[in-house]
This record gives structure tokens, sequence and C-alpha cells, in this order.
């Protein structure tokens, strides 16, 4: 099969934040690329649909948050197309 993706993914194991609907689930990213991410939930994900629009924090002193939309949903994984970015700096508060 061919291969249709546009960016390399890089395989990860960072912890994360997926905020969906004013609800924040803990979360751990598998892979990420500049147009995607993969990510696993460590309890099953009820209530997320294809087309829905979340954002994904990671980071430590400089969190990097993410505007994605769910492409796909799976029984403790969801894959997001990545909207757009902002990194947030703490010196900002």
């Amino acid at each position: 099969m061919a291969e249709h993706r546009l960016h390399t993914r890089l395989d990860c194991d960072d912890h994360c934040q997926l905020k969906l609907r004013d609800k924040f689930y803990p979360a751990t990213v598998k892979n990420i690329s500049l147009g995607g991410a993969l990510v696993h939930f460590y309890d099953n994900l009820k209530g997320v649909n294809v087309g829905d629009n979340c954002n994904v924090s990671l980071g430590g002193e400089l969190t990097c948050e993410y505007s994605c939309e769910v492409l796909r949903v799976e029984t403790s994984k969801v894959a997001l197309s990545i909207i757009g970015m902002h990194i947030i700096n703490p010196f900002d508060k």
C-alpha cells in the first residue's frame, strides 16, 4: 500500500492534555508530524466524534497548544489533524 502522508511522523511517548467541550483528558501522544498526531487515552474516550474540534497541550516550561480536528476515533486512540499552534509563554502571565 502506498504511503499518502505528507509529513514524516515522529514516534514519541509524551504526556499531553486534550481539551474537548470544556473537559480535560490526560493522554499520551504516540506520534506527531507537522500535519497531525495520534493520541492514546488511558480510559475509553466516549463522546468524541470525527469532525470534533479540540485542543492538545504539550510541554513543560514552554507549552505548545495545538488546535486540532478529530479524523479517526478508535477505542482508546484518536487521530488528529493539526489546524494551528501557539506557544504559551509562562512569562506572559
